[in-house]
């Protein structure tokens, strides 16, 4: 038994060597251009941007995105008051044709649509039975069932789901405080004000003034409510599938972590705690993890410095 314990041990090591370490992903490289085949980005597992694909939906996105908020006429999935941000999510991710089909079934859920349009009505149903067993609450949510999805009907789905439903929350996102505020420090790589290295910024930094009012971009869960030393006093809310926004160097907190919180409702103010050279908000979004510029998302018209600058 020590034997075959040593022999799967090794085997897995290996594995993780050659799927994530840097030494592995150059083997995968050599390898495919051996065999002919595409030569894979060999930092795929070690950057922090969003998928391309993804990053360029968001892009579609912001150029469809009303200038106004509101439902657009045709636009809405099932009535005029649908939902405008997943149509809109729907015409970038997936294009135009898509949006039509998924249009074309005519069911109330926008999501319940998009899923079947994905990947059928049996798989769907099934996935939701099992949820629904396994005793999870809205088994009907897609986020609730789609891990009893089988494999080939869930990769089809992350993409074509998941990936359009955080699209559409963040789409559905407002601007933490007056949007017209300046950002005296952008997203990207900036030298650090206080390190002095080259760091990426993965947010930007408002400039207001001691003790504004800080308001949820979404409705959503607190994952984090609290005091540290880079931070501050900080806030992480998760708004679902995948997306998350966070708010840092706070004066006061006026939520607590597992709270449920809903879009525009207070949750901090601002301040200058953690690793901070003066007043300002730092405002943070992610998709599955990985930092993304929240900028183009807020309110047109707001005036914007295009380059990071330390603050």
């Amino acid at each position: 038994m020590r034997g075959w314990a040593d022999l799967i041990l090794l085997v897995g090591v290996l594995a993780a060597c050659w799927t994530r370490t840097p030494i592995g992903a150059a083997m995968v490289g050599v390898v495919s251009l051996a065999q002919g085949r595409p030569t894979p980005d060999l930092l795929a597992s070690f950057r922090t941007e969003v998928p391309a694909a993804l990053q360029r939906s968001l892009e579609r996105a912001v150029a469809l995105k009303p200038a106004e908020p509101g439902p657009r006429p045709g636009w809405s999935l099932s009535s005029p008051d649908g939902d405008p941000a997943l149509t809109t999510a729907i015409q970038a991710h997936l294009g135009p044709e898509a949006l039509a089909q998924v249009q074309a079934l005519g069911l109330a859920s926008p999501e319940a649509a998009l899923e079947i349009w994905a990947v059928g009505r049996t798989p769907r149903d099934r996935a939701i039975a099992r949820a629904r067993a396994a005793g999870l609450s809205a088994p009907e949510s897609f986020e609730a069932h789609r891990r009893f999805l089988p494999s080939a009907a869930a990769a089809r789905a992350n993409r074509a789901v998941g990936e359009t439903l955080a699209l559409a929350t963040v789409l559905d996102l407002s601007w933490p405080v007056d949007p017209g505020t300046r950002i005296s420090s952008g997203f990207g790589y900036r030298t650090h004000p206080i390190l002095g290295t080259r760091k990426l910024h993965e947010g930007v930094d408002l400039a207001v003034p001691l003790g504004t009012d800080v308001f949820a971009a979404g409705s959503g869960r607190v994952l984090r409510a609290r005091h540290d030393k880079i931070c501050g006093n900080g806030v992480k809310l998760d708004h679902g599938h995948g997306v998350s926004t966070s708010y840092c160097h706070g004066q006061k907190l006026f939520v607590q972590r597992g709270q449920r919180v809903e879009q525009g409702q207070r949750v901090m103010a601002s301040g200058s705690t953690g690793r901070s050279t003066g007043p300002h908000l730092h405002f943070g979004l992610r998709i599955g993890g990985h930092p993304v510029d929240p900028s183009p998302f807020r309110a047109r018209g707001a005036v914007a410095d295009a380059q990071p600058q330390a603050l």
